[in-house]
């Protein structure tokens, strides 16, 4: 090898290695800010019952579990009408496609809204939040309305938010969703 490519070789090579292991995220600047969550976990609403304690815990599950990778685990805190559209095979596929080029930094609660998913219901069971998302690569932040139902007692994610990950592409929205 020429004597003038080898160092640019070495250079080059470092570039894609420190690239590379920049796009892990590192679970110490996790520190997602669920304020909004908290509040109505602490103060709940006698119409709302339980609704704010069960979807605080079950959103920081949920992104928890994003942030770490575990997919399987993800796929089945995904609500029902998303996984009839979305097959697991499918969505693990895709995800372990792109995780190595994608992470999940922070995420934000910026507002929610607790509704119920039809008039015959007597429960809270369909909550809309907006969120702010830092995402993997390039710590780009993006917006998103997020929707969650709760099926069986707990709170399940009809569309996650995250922008940059490709297994929530082609997500449905609420208002075409029929949640029997």
């Amino acid at each position: 090898m020429n004597r003038y490519l080898l160092p640019i070789f070495c250079l080059i090579l470092t570039s894609v290695v420190t690239t590379a292991y920049s796009q892990e995220t590192n679970t110490n600047d996790w520190h997602p800010n669920t304020k909004k969550l908290d509040f109505i976990a602490k103060h709940p609403d006698p119409h709302i019952g339980d609704a704010g304690s069960t979807l605080a815990r079950d959103i920081k599950s949920f992104y928890e579990l994003l942030r770490d990778k575990k997919w399987h685990k993800t796929y089945e805190l995904q609500a029902k009408a998303f996984r009839e559209l979305n097959p697991e095979s499918g969505y693990l596929a895709s995800a372990l496609k792109y995780e190595n080029i994608w992470g999940l930094v922070n995420y934000e609660v910026l507002s929610v809204e607790f509704c119920n998913s039809s008039p015959d219901s007597k429960d809270v069971d369909e909550a809309i939040l907006i969120c702010k998302f830092t995402e993997l690569p390039d710590y780009e932040n993006s917006y998103a309305t997020v929707f969650w139902h709760r099926e069986d007692g707990i709170w399940k994610c009809l569309s996650a938010g995250p922008s940059k990950l490709r297994i929530f592409e082609g997500a449905i929205s609420p208002p075409i969703i029929d949640w029997r």
